[in-house]
């Protein structure tokens, strides 16, 4: 074992908080909502910066294109971003993409070869902000608090495993690690969803910064969701003069919308959510045209096919049939299992907090938000998450984190780091 201590690490972080906090500030005060490719590049500039001082390699993994079909497109002013990966390595056994990846196919499953196990710690960087909006700088701290998009959720994440990974390597711990920036996790992840498959399987344990608990517990499980879309086709007609001529496209999608929100169960764990929506031109036409957008949440596969069936059964007609209502759905973000090898890293990363005095309320919890560690886990990576910072309001214009949080979770990732640093196995809960 390291005798590298817990207390030794938050000594180091702690040193260096002010630090760390001007970090958050200029990562906060980069615009990188709304898939914005100038914020984004600026983001990802940062951190490449950043890593050079971590004697880090850097990789670039391309985004593919994202489902013509889906809401998210074009934003007044917004040229948006690819959706590529950036991949950050540094400590023992650092290498490629391509030779980690081919690594972790031989070595899955058992122990990683050598001392420790390899480590990806994965981040996001975009935000859900308008990049030309008023919020956008961290503000003043006021009550332990400070507002900032993406404060939590969660650039203040992006900063403490930054400032983790720097403890565990100025103290000498031999570890190897990723770290990967994940650019648009807040629209779904689609065009990264293939790196952060190929980043899975060179790997042995996920350590996600999501926000934590209310109470500062872990997340071990997460629900599937997808996204759909659903478009109602009618006939154009004059609406005074021939209204019975026409079809109304929004009729349609309003009896499809209601049919689909009935599917929701939320004692069940099943919700379908609807919005945007878009259809019509003017009040005096029929209209032959209408959208819905969606999203939904599920605890298990076989929930999520029943949902889909459920939704695809108010589709009607062929192509170019009137009327006719079309469904699409893809499903994104599969069910976040708390496997034995989940509880087992939540109870090393309880004991690394106990060690630390750093309270987590009831240890671990489910959520009914989705993260990357949906993705990773389902391409075979057990994930701990919920291991940023502390904070709320996410997705509001008054997020905030809690600034005590900052140095509290990197000492707490970075205890984790070192204990991980010097396990050969995976731990499993019993």
């Amino acid at each position: 074992m390291s005798d590298v201590r817990a207390v030794d690490l938050s000594a180091w972080i702690r040193e260096r908080e002010r630090r760390w906090m001007r970090e958050l500030e200029q990562l906060v005060a980069i615009p990188t909502g709304w898939g914005d490719c100038a914020g984004l590049e600026q983001a990802r500039a940062w951190c490449v910066a950043r890593a050079a001082g971590l004697g880090a390699s850097v990789e670039r993994m391309p985004g593919e294109p994202r489902p013509d079909w889906l809401r998210e497109g074009q934003r007044p002013g917004v040229v948006r971003d690819r959706g590529d990966v950036l991949v950050i390595r540094g400590g023992a056994r650092a290498g490629s993409v391509e030779a980690s990846a081919r690594a972790g196919a031989a070595a899955r499953p058992g122990a990683a070869r050598g001392a420790g196990l390899r480590v990806l710690v994965a981040c996001h960087m975009d935000t859900v902000h308008d990049p030309h909006g008023d919020f956008r700088e961290l503000g003043p701290e006021c009550g332990g608090r400070r507002c900032g998009p993406g404060a939590v959720d969660m650039k203040g994440g992006v900063v403490a495993a930054l400032a983790a990974l720097e403890a565990v390597q100025a103290l000498g711990v031999p570890l190897a690690w990723t770290l990967a920036l994940n650019a648009d996790e807040e629209v779904g992840s689609f065009a990264s969803m293939r790196a952060l498959r190929a980043l899975a399987s060179g790997h042995d344990v996920g350590l996600v910064t999501e926000p934590p608990m209310a109470d500062g517990a872990f997340v071990v499980a997460r629900p599937g969701a997808a996204q759909f879309r659903i478009d109602a086709i009618g006939r154009a007609a004059h609406a005074g003069r021939d209204f019975a001529a026409g079809i109304s496209a929004v009729g349609l999608l309003a009896g499809a919308v209601m049919s689909a929100l009935a599917i929701s169960d939320v004692d069940a764990g099943r919700t379908v959510n609807i919005g945007p929506l878009e259809g019509g031109e003017a009040t005096n036409i029929v209209p032959d045209r209408a959208s819905a957008w969606g999203a939904m949440r599920y605890r298990s596969r076989r929930d999520g096919q029943q949902m889909e069936q459920a939704l695809m059964s108010l589709s009607r007609g062929s192509e170019g049939d009137v009327p006719r209502i079309a469904v699409r759905i893809a499903h994104n973000r599969p069910p976040k299992d708390a496997t034995p090898q989940v509880l087992g890293l939540a109870d090393m990363a309880i004991a690394c907090a106990s060690e630390l005095g750093i309270g987590t309320g009831s240890g671990t919890g489910s959520t009914g938000g989705v993260s990357d560690a949906n993705v990773l886990q389902d391409a075979g990576l057990p994930c701990l998450d919920g291991l940023g910072v502390r904070g709320g309001n996410m997705h509001r214009g008054d997020e905030f984190i809690v600034t005590e949080s900052l140095p509290e979770r990197a000492s707490l990732l970075a205890a984790l780091l070192v204990r991980l640093a010097h396990t050969t196995s995976v731990p499993s809960r019993p």
